[in-house]
Order: C-alpha cells, then sequence, then structure tokens
C-alpha cells in the first residue's frame, strides 16, 4: 500500500502542481491582457490628455495674440495720439513763428520806410545845399567876372593916364592902392571858388 499511496500522492502533488501551473498560466495571461489592455487605455487617456493639452495650448496661444495685439492697437493708438499732439503744437508753433515774422517783417518795413524818408529828405538837401552852393558859385563867379572887367578898365584908364604922366604922386599911389585892393578881392573870390 505504501508504495500505491505514494504513487497516488505523487499523483495527486502532480496534479496540484498542473492545476497550478494551469492556474498560474490563467493568470499570468489574464494578468498580460489587464495590462496590455491598461497600456492601451493609458496610451488613450495618454492621447486624450495630449489632445486637451494641445487645445488648451492653441486657446492660450489665441490669448496671448488677442492680448498681444490689444496691447499693440493701445500703443499705435497711443503713439498716434502722441503724434497728433505733437502736430497740433508744431502747427501752432508755425503759427506763432510766422505771426512773428510777420510783425518783425511789417517793423523792418516800417523802419525801412522810415530810412528812407529820411534818407529821401537828405537827398533833398542835398541837392537844395549843392543848388545853393552852385547859385553862390554862379553869383561869385559874376562877381569876380566884373571885378575882373572893372580890373581891366582901371588897368586900361592907369595905363592912359600913367601915358599923360601929369599925375601927381598922391594920385599915382592912390591908383596902385586900389589896383592892389581889387587885386586882392579877385583873388580872395577866385579862393572861394
Amino acid at each position: 500500500l505504501v508504495p500505491k499511496q505514494k504513487a497516488n500522492r505523487d499523483e495527486r502533488e502532480k496534479e496540484k502542481e498542473d492545476k497550478n501551473e494551469g492556474f498560474l498560466h490563467d493568470i499570468r495571461e489574464e494578468t498580460e491582457k489587464k495590462i496590455d489592455a491598461l497600456k492601451i487605455q493609458h496610451l488613450i487617456e495618454l492621447e486624450k490628455v495630449k489632445d486637451t493639452f494641445d487645445v488648451k495650448l492653441l486657446e492660450e496661444k489665441e490669448k496671448i495674440m488677442k492680448d498681444l495685439e490689444k496691447v499693440t492697437t493701445n500703443t499705435k493708438n497711443k503713439a498716434n495720439e502722441k503724434i497728433a499732439q505733437l502736430n497740433k503744437q508744431i502747427v501752432l508753433e508755425r503759427g506763432e513763428m510766422f505771426a512773428e515774422q510777420q510783425k518783425e517783417g511789417k517793423h523792418l518795413e516800417e523802419e525801412f520806410r522810415l530810412k528812407e524818408d529820411r534818407l529821401n529828405k537828405s537827398l533833398i538837401q542835398i541837392e537844395e545845399r549843392e543848388q545853393a552852393w552852385e547859385d553862390d558859385r554862379a553869383d561869385v563867379l559874376r562877381e569876380v567876372q566884373r571885378l575882373k572887367s572893372e580890373a581891366t578898365q582901371m588897368v586900361t584908364i592907369l595905363a592912359m593916364e600913367y601915358e599923360e604922366e601929369n599925375l601927381s604922386e598922391d594920385k599915382k599911389r592912390t591908383l596902385s592902392q586900389e589896383v592892389y585892393s581889387l587885386q586882392l578881392v579877385v583873388e580872395m573870390r577866385t579862393g572861394e571858388v
């Protein structure tokens, strides 16, 4: 009996082992299937998360682009306002400069007219003085001509009287003095001219 029991026992143990191995094999297969299913589910979940992340990333990009566009628009608007303000200031300053230049131009024109008037008056006065000087010169020349004529007549008379030689010494001296004074007058008048 003992060997039969032993054989039975060995057989039972072998059956148990086979049963255990079959059970382990089933568990292994089932576990591998579960792991494969979990891997697939994990990949699906990973794809979903990736898709969600991509969508959120895209939304964030769009939001940032819109914010950037708003900032750019606001900056452009502020810059345009500043440019418009500066242009108004430039126009105002140009207007003031133009008004100042016109005022200065009118002032210079008025000053020029006054100086021109003074110059014209001075020219008229100079012409009047020159005319008066010419008139005086003409008078002096006539006077000189008259005196020369008188002197010539006196010299002629003296020459005739000297020829007569009947003149007294006093009369000769008087005539000589008259001739001399006439010569002085003629020289002075000639010097004035």
